[in-house]
């Protein structure tokens, strides 16, 4: 499990994977990697799952705090399968709200999404707004990665909505129901977001923004991600079905402050450590230090 404070989101790179498959008379046995955006490995929560090989890098948005990652072996034989390599960073997460009242994020990277996001509906009646701010000559990018409010026939008389642009007195652009927002550049380093809900209650939205004008897509860990943490493992025979389970950990005892958009994690798993039919949990643990 991944632990974190409430206000942080998750950003996990899968960097590749490669995991056996064996057929048999009845199907097919599968090894498999799932994700989970919460602590319980829970199948309601259950974000991603992975089986087969991919040496391309993979980018898991999480909108919570919280996160379970699993790997599960059912096959009998490994011989040329080598497993896999994520790492993790920690981001800021913001769905602060309140009626005449300016949320400013001064971080360079994080997520907005509307309050109960995604544990349960928004409230009704809401005004929220979000001023993002950036470095002085760069530019921020937004991508939505979930967007679902109450039916309406029209935006133009939508209850619910979010509009989004450079400035709050002109919104470059206004959404409802079940629009699918396109990515959004801004033309300078501020960001205003704006949400109002009515009578109804849905879903809602999540967001994520990155400043200096980097593309969403190619998104990568920041240059000093690698020099801001240490990771460490061990394993141990404690979990409930009395298998093993592969716990890590990582610390910086060096480092000063809250947490910094570049804290996270790695993880590596090899299957020359694994026997079969065994349930890996990986488990890490983040601290704020003093």
């Amino acid at each position: 499990m991944i632990s974190l404070p409430y206000g942080h989101g998750i950003k996990v790179y899968l960097y590749d994977y490669d995991f056996n498959f064996e057929p048999n008379d009845v199907s097919t046995a599968y090894d498999e990697l799932q994700i989970f955006r919460d602590i319980a490995c829970s199948e309601a929560d259950r974000e991603r799952t992975f089986v087969g090989n991919l040496s391309a890098t993979s980018l898991i948005h999480l909108p919570s705090h919280w996160a379970c990652i699993k790997f599960i072996r059912r096959t009998l034989q490994n011989i040329q399968h080598t497993g896999f390599s994520l790492s993790y960073e920690v981001i800021d997460a913001n769905s602060d709200c309140g009626v005449n009242k300016t949320t400013r994020l001064l971080s360079e990277e994080g997520y907005i999404f509307s309050p109960g996001y995604s544990i349960s509906s928004y409230p009704q009646d809401l005004e929220c707004t979000w001023l993002v701010e950036s470095q002085p000559g760069s530019t921020i990018a937004v991508t939505f990665l979930d967007f679902q409010l109450s039916y309406t026939y029209s935006c133009d008389f939508a209850a619910d909505y979010v509009q989004i642009g450079n400035s709050n007195t002109s919104y470059a652009f206004k959404y409802c129901d079940s629009d699918s927002p396109q990515p959004f550049q801004t033309r300078d380093n501020r960001l205003w977001v704006f949400f109002k809900s009515g009578q109804w209650r849905h879903r809602g939205f999540w967001l994520y923004y990155k400043g200096s004008g980097d593309s969403i897509d190619l998104d990568r860990p920041s240059s000093d991600y690698w020099k801001t943490g240490s990771a460490k493992y061990g394993w141990t025979r404690d979990d409930d079905t009395g298998g093993t389970s592969f716990v890590g950990w990582s610390r910086d005892p060096n480092k000063k402050g809250p947490f910094k958009k570049s804290d996270g994690g790695s993880i590596h798993l090899s299957y020359r450590f694994i026997l079969a039919e065994v349930i890996v949990a990986v488990t890490s643990l983040l601290t704020i230090r003093n």
